[in-house]
């Protein structure tokens, strides 16, 4: 199948080949240098990582460079913060590829999932697949992760990424 930009599919598509490995896959209408900032730049992070209804982020940081880090927080009427994600880059391929560490938390600080996360990025005819490779410490952490909505909730972020790349320049 010939898939151009135009009609090129942007629904997350997952895959978990492994018992600690889940694979998810999105293509957006935007040169691959566009869609790498908009996923390592913060103050494009806030216009697209949209919070849980009812929280709001409250610090987003993203230094994409070997030892670089990742720092997000939320909050919530109940909690300051009710969830944080940090990580640090292992790996960085300017607009190619980037690897960090990811623990998320609770604000009262129990670790609710620890992983390895790989982005890559293949531009072609104006758009870009977007490749995450996500490795869990355990089976439970991986089965964690894919029964929470993490795919609604990314998908919903995506579309707002969407909107956006759609915005006149």
């Amino acid at each position: 199948m010939n898939t151009t930009a135009a009609t090129a599919p942007r629904v997350l598509q997952i895959a978990t080949p492994t018992d600690t490995t889940i694979i998810l896959t999105r293509t957006f209408n935007a040169p691959r240098r566009l869609v790498w900032q908009a996923m390592f730049t913060p103050d494009k992070m806030r216009r697209w990582m949209l919070p849980p209804p009812g929280w709001t982020m409250t610090s987003c940081e993203c230094d994409a460079r070997v030892g670089g880090a990742l720092a997000v927080a939320w909050k919530s009427e109940e909690a300051d913060p009710a969830m944080t994600l940090r990580g640090v880059f292992t790996e960085v391929v300017l607009h190619e590829h980037a690897v960090h560490t990811e623990t998320m938390a609770l604000g009262s600080g129990q670790t609710i999932g620890s992983l390895v996360e790989k982005h890559e990025f293949a531009e072609k005819d104006g758009a870009t697949e977007m490749r995450i490779t996500q490795t869990y410490d355990s089976k439970e952490g991986r089965d964690g992760a894919m029964a929470s909505g993490m795919d609604q909730g990314m998908e919903a972020c995506y579309q707002q990424l969407d909107a956006l790349f759609a915005e006149p320049v």
